[in-house]
């Protein structure tokens, strides 16, 4: 029997590129999102996820069609770009709900099916999980939430043999930016990595049953280097968020 692969957010960008990869790989795909794909997937359950009865509809017709979960992938989110004097309540509600609240009420939603498979968790976090950026504080708090939750997911999961892989996301050539909440126009990154290589990279992560991974890999160095220069770090982000200003 094909082992079975839930992803959040699978319409586009990083979900759809590993829904690809793992279809690719012999997976059943079950993809949730609010629009519908454009490309062939196994089943589709459009929802939601910052709704609870959504996120209990999600699991409903999930058992409808598949009698398994082996994989769960939390990748649904979106990005808020403001200070944190302007910030929205409700742009500031919307992110964490998706951003935080979706992977663990889904993970508890499904968590006795993966027991049940001695399963995966693979939750999408961010190098602003790991590296306040201005601007964009409230995403980092949502990421850095998710840091905390798979890693004392992890140790709690040891037991039961369900495994869980955190996955530190830099620049990636999706579009995210385009769908951000919020009034900033970002600063431009380059070296962007691809969709399709993030998803080759994942997936080498989970037959390994790797703790984290960052990707692009050269973003290690980037952390590494605005937790050992905080002083010089803050001037250049500022200053690179200036510039993207007087573009805009």
């Amino acid at each position: 029997m094909d082992k079975v692969v839930l992803i959040t957010g699978v319409s586009k960008g990083l979900g759809k590129a590993l829904a690809k990869k793992f279809k690719e790989e012999g997976f059943s795909v079950c993809g949730v999102s609010r629009s519908i794909p454009d490309f062939d997937i196994d089943y589709h359950i459009q929802a939601d996820l910052t709704s609870k009865e959504h996120i209990d509809k999600v699991y409903g017709l999930f058992f409808k069609r598949f009698n398994r979960l082996d994989v769960l992938i939390n990748n649904a989110g979106i990005g808020l770009y403001e200070s944190w004097k302007d910030a929205k309540e409700e742009d500031l509600r919307t992110l964490c709900e998706l951003n935080f609240f979706s992977y663990v009420f889904m993970t508890q939603k499904f968590l006795d099916a993966l027991i049940e498979t001695k399963g995966f968790i693979i939750n999408v976090s961010s190098v602003a999980g790991k590296l306040y950026v201005p601007y964009m504080g409230a995403y980092c708090a949502s990421k850095y939430a998710i840091n905390a939750f798979s890693d004392s997911l992890r140790a709690e999961l040891k037991p039961y043999g369900v495994h869980v892989l955190n996955l530190i996301v830099g620049r990636i050539n999706t579009g995210f930016s385009k769908r951000a909440l919020g009034s900033k126009k970002p600063p431009e990154t380059p070296f962007s990595g691809s969709p399709e290589k993030f998803a080759e990279v994942v997936f080498k992560a989970y037959k390994k049953k790797k703790r984290e991974i960052t990707y692009p890999f050269w973003y290690k160095f980037f952390i590494a280097f605005g937790i050992v220069f905080p002083d010089i770090y803050d001037y250049f982000a500022l200053k690179s968020w200036e510039k993207a200003k007087g573009k805009s």
